[in-house]
């Protein structure tokens, strides 16, 4: 049907400048509120100890396990600062192999596809 309002077209691939991949960064560093981590049945809620820029451009978000979480850690998930799930998945990590504590990093990398990829 000619002029039909319904169809739709996809544009061809035009990337994010430089400048926009790193507002996308800055965002990231930024939206992450909290962490929890699961032990057993349990889950419990951590701060996040810091964001930074790695030095191959990935968002690394970093939460230290101390002497005060358990040993067997089962589970991660991170919260959007508007109360949000935001990531999370299982996770196999046994504390009891490190003397003080373990920091903890989960990387995100920034990838654009023409979507043809």
């Amino acid at each position: 049907m000619k002029g039909d309002r319904n169809s739709m077209t996809e544009g061809n691939y035009i990337p994010l400048t430089d400048e926009a991949i790193d507002d996308v960064k800055e965002y990231l560093k930024k939206v992450v509120a909290y962490a929890e981590y699961r032990s057993g049945n349990t889950w419990t809620k951590i701060p996040i100890d810091h964001v930074e820029t790695l030095s191959d451009g990935r968002i690394a978000i970093y939460v230290m396990f101390d002497h005060n979480a358990p040993d067997s850690i089962t589970g991660i998930r991170f919260y959007h600062r508007g109360g949000f799930l935001w990531a999370g998945g299982n996770e196999s990590l046994n504390k009891e192999e490190f003397d003080e504590g373990v920091m903890y990093r989960y990387a995100i990398k920034i990838v654009q596809s023409s979507g043809n990829e």
